[in-house]
Order: structure tokens, then C-alpha cells, then sequence
């Protein structure tokens, strides 16, 4: 049987990517939340050497811009030419930068690298090979991944990474890491606009256990060839960008079964995926103002109903711009 992606008759949007960018966000600020208590589950948090679900979240972020940016590209090419739609991605990823430097802290260039500065660099890394083809893209992501492993370690880049005095992410050179998400995830787009019909959830399922047994090899000892190399959201090394780019095909291939082939879909994820810039920077500076308040010691109780405050506060701002149908882009 063939199932087409479902996209909404008003907007013109797709609704599993919608869906799949909301479940990112709600993600998002559950474990940015939740990851500040003592009494949650090491899941929420990060750690320097080891993988959880709060380390799921940033990549899948990273493979849905992906998406988005082919798909914009495109239609940009289609209206103003290649060279106007290369300038106008230039400009919108540089801005992201600008606003990320701002958010996190512009006087303390060390705490630049978190997700909107990735962004806007690894948008930039792919700017040139946004418009080619699938291989060309794919060689780009693998040059870009190696090209990082081998300066983390092989220069004292990764020595520095590994000690306290590492940036989070990777640091400045961290974008050459989680451009690979973002450059797979174009990957997953060409599979939508194809209208592959119920291959694609095969397709998508194979990519995904391929990408993450690929991350688990990298993990392992090589005797005589290499030592074990971590997975760390921290050093971006290789096992854990290829990890998470297997897991970010399997939320694609799980949405895409919901929404495309069951005409499903999760309450609030909608909502919450139509405006994900605007949802992001809000649920940051939200956090920033009550750090000082926060009762890292609080009981698990008393965390959740926090969290569902904090979470409808934030929902409540998307919904507002769903409801006057306002979507807010760069």
C-alpha cells in the first residue's frame, strides 16, 4: 500500500516533521528542566562519558533543521534562483549565531557552544552541498565527521576536550561533528519529497540500525588499531554523533509511521513544533530566570509539578502563536 506524507490542507505544512520538531522541543525542555533535580533519574542528565536520553535530544534537533533546510532551500531556488537562496541561508544562519551568542552569555565566548551557535555554523558547513545530490551530501557528512575525529585525536584539541576545562558540545569545532546530523537529515527529506510511499519507513529503519551499530563499533577498542572511543555529547567524537543520527532515523521512521501511514498524531507536539526557534529561546531565558530558585534537593514530587508548571507556561506561549496562526522564522 502506498501512503503519501500527510500535509495540512491550510498551512501547506508536513505534519510529521511538525510533530517530530515538537516532540524534539518537549524534549528539550523536559530534560533542561527536569535535569536540574537530584531525585530524577540520571536519564535527563548529560555526562561527560556515557549516553542517556537527554543526549538523543540535541542531534534529533539537528537532523529535523536539516530537513527544514532542504526543503526551504528549495522552494527559495524555485521563486528567486540559487544564488538569492544561497545569500538568504548565509544571512539566516549567521543571524542564529548571533542570537545564540546572545542568549547564552555574550561576555563568556566559552559558553557559546550550546544548540543555536551549532546550528548556525553547522548550517553554514552545509551551505555549500545543501543543493547537490545525495551522495555528494552524504560525502560531505562523513568528510566533515572524520575531519573532527582526527583533529580530536590526533591535536590537543580532544586532549583539552577530555579535561575540566573543555567546552560543552565539541566548542568551536564541534559543528564539524553535528553537521553529519544535520546533512543525514536532508537525506530523509529527498525520501518525503520522492513520495516513496511505505519504503520509506523500511528505508528509514535500515539507516537507522546501520548509523547505530556503525556508532557502537567506533565505541569499542580496536586492538592494535585504536583505543575505545566514548560516546559524549561533550567531545562529539564519532560513536556518539553516529549513534544519534541512527536514533534520529528511528523518531523520523516512528513519526512517519503515526502520522503518514496511521493519520495519527500526539497531542500538543503540533502545537509546539510549528514555531520551534520562538519555543527554544523562550523555555532558555525562562530557565535563566528562576536558576536562582530552583531546589536542585527537591523531592521527585515536588519536581514534577514544577515541571508541569514550567511546561505549560511554555505551551501556552505556542499555542497563542498557533492560534493566531503566526509563525515566526529567521
Amino acid at each position: 500500500m502506498n501512503h503519501d506524507t500527510r500535509t495540512s490542507a491550510t498551512t501547506g505544512r508536513i505534519e510529521s516533521l511538525d510533530q517530530l520538531r515538537g516532540y524534539t522541543i518537549f524534549g528539550m525542555i523536559l530534560v533542561n528542566f527536569l535535569g536540574n533535580f537530584r531525585s530524577m533519574p540520571e536519564l535527563f542528565r548529560h555526562h561527560r562519558e556515557s549516553y542517556s536520553y537527554a543526549d538523543t535530544i540535541a542531534p534529533l534537533f539537528l537532523f529535523i533543521v536539516g530537513m527544514g533546510f532542504r526543503l526551504s532551500f528549495q522552494r527559495r531556488v524555485a521563486k528567486e534562483g540559487i544564488t538569492a537562496a544561497r545569500w538568504a541561508s548565509a544571512k539566516r544562519y549567521s543571524i542564529l549565531i548571533l542570537i545564540g551568542v546572545v542568549v547564552y552569555n555574550p561576555f563568556e565566548w566559552r559558553d557559546w557552544w550550546d544548540a543555536l551557535v551549532d546550528i548556525g555554523f553547522s548550517g553554514l558547513l552545509a551551505l555549500p552541498f545543501i543543493d547537490k545530490s545525495a551522495r555528494v551530501r552524504l560525502a560531505a557528512a562523513w568528510g566533515y565527521l572524520l575531519l573532527y575525529q582526527a583533529l580530536f585525536t590526533w591535536s590537543p584539541y580532544g586532549a583539552n576536550q577530555m579535561t575540566g576545562n573543555g567546552f560543552i558540545d565539541g566548542g568551536p569545532l564541534g559543528p564539524l561533528s553535528w553537521v553529519f546530523n544535520l546533512l543525514l537529515g536532508t537525506l530523509a527529506y529527498d525520501w518525503i519529497e520522492s513520495g516513496m510511499g511505505a519504503a520509506l519507513l523500511k528505508r528509514a529503519l535500515a539507516w537507522g540500525l546501520a548509523l547505530s551499530l556503525l556508532g557502537v563499533a567506533f565505541h569499542l577498542e580496536w586492538p592494535g588499531i585504536k583505543s575505545a572511543w566514548p560516546f559524549s555529547q561533550r567531545y562529539m567524537t564519532m560513536p556518539y554523533t553516529l549513534l544519534s543520527t541512527g536514533l534520529a532515523f528511528f523518531a523520523f521512521a516512528s513519526f512517519h509511521w503515526l502520522c503518514d501511514i496511521k493519520r495519527g498524531r500526539l497531542p500538543h507536539l503540533t502545537v509546539l513544533g510549528m514555531n520551534p526557534l520562538v519555543i527554544y529561546i523562550f523555555h532558555m531565558l525562562l530557565m535563566g530566570a528562576q536558576r536562582d530558585w530552583i531546589e536542585r534537593g527537591a523531592p521527585a514530587w515536588k519536581a514534577l509539578g514544577l515541571f508541569a508548571c514550567f511546561y505549560l507556561i511554555c505551551y501556552a506561549v505556542a499555542w497563542r502563536l498557533h492560534r493566531d496562526k503566526a509563525i515566526i522564522k529567521i
